[in-house]
């Protein structure tokens, strides 16, 4: 699937983006009532989920959106239109975000920085006329002036190649309605049939503008590394180590010590090996 380093396209929002790229596959209903909303998605599933499995329920009240929760799930709700995705975590989706998450926080660790950030992972965030959980995310621990705290610093998408136009509204969706407080996208695409993931990192741009005057950021890709297997053989185009710049994860410059977190080629080959054990490749 082509890529560009240009996410953005002329659609009216990101909260429509991401409504509009939902895959064929996905699941219609109405969600007037929790029960319903929870039945459907036990069904859902019992059915087989190769990486995720999008389901999009319509008239939801807000009430039964804000207290929805569940660990297999990641949920987004418009208030404009009272339309809610929802997204099924499979164990394949869960090795990949996991892997990222304890690979960045080895290296926070080591420099004795894991007080200063927040683990707060798939956390629900409000934005302008909606809200959404991330699949991983990474908050400040202390509040800096200016900045809206409820908004983690650097989050992490995840789905397969196949909805990438999903995965592309996502990111856009975490840096307008943050106003670039989310400083980074992490982009974890998984191809569902044979053994490809590519690893991407997404900043933002502030380009023009949406309604209300709001800034529209447009995310660029700054990184894209796949890793694949070919026989017994796994490697990674290009063989870099994928960046979340120091300042990007905890707002302010490093003092030496204090490097960036680099994610290593071999490293990237270790998840996406666990990835792929879990999808049976």
């Amino acid at each position: 699937m082509p890529r560009h380093s240009d996410l953005s396209d002329n659609s009216d929002s990101p909260a429509v983006k991401c409504f509009q790229e939902l895959p064929d596959d996905t699941y219609e209903a109405i969600g007037s009532d929790a029960n319903t909303i929870r039945r459907i998605i036990r069904q859902q599933q019992n059915l087989p989920i190769e990486v995720i499995k999008y389901l999009h329920f319509t008239n939801v009240p807000p009430t039964i959106a804000e207290e929805f929760s569940s660990s297999s799930a990641r949920s987004m709700f418009s208030y404009d239109t009272r339309s809610m995705i929802i997204k099924l975590v499979t164990g394949v989706h869960q090795v990949a975000s996991r892997g990222l998450f304890c690979e960045v926080q080895d290296v926070v660790r080591d420099m004795s920085l894991h007080r200063s950030i927040l683990v707060v992972g798939s956390a629900r965030v409000r934005g302008v006329s909606s809200s959404k959980e991330a699949d991983e995310s990474w908050a400040l621990s202390q509040p800096i002036p200016g900045r809206d705290a409820k908004w983690p610093t650097v989050a992490v998408e995840v789905g397969d190649s196949e909805s990438y136009g999903k995965l592309k509204a996502d990111a856009e969706w975490w840096l307008t309605n943050s106003r670039g407080d989310v400083k980074l996208l992490l982009i974890v695409s998984i191809n569902p049939k044979t053994p490809n993931i590519t690893f991407e990192t997404a900043f933002s741009d502030a380009v023009g503008s949406l309604p209300h005057h709001q800034p529209c950021y447009l995310p660029t890709i700054r990184q894209s590394i796949t890793i694949s297997r070919h026989g017994a053989q796994i490697t990674a185009s290009p063989e870099v180590p994928l960046t979340i710049e120091f300042e990007e994860l905890f707002c302010r410059r490093p003092v030496p010590p204090e490097h960036n977190i680099d994610i290593s080629p071999d490293q990237l080959r270790h998840i996406s090996s666990d990835v792929w054990m879990e999808q049976g490749l």
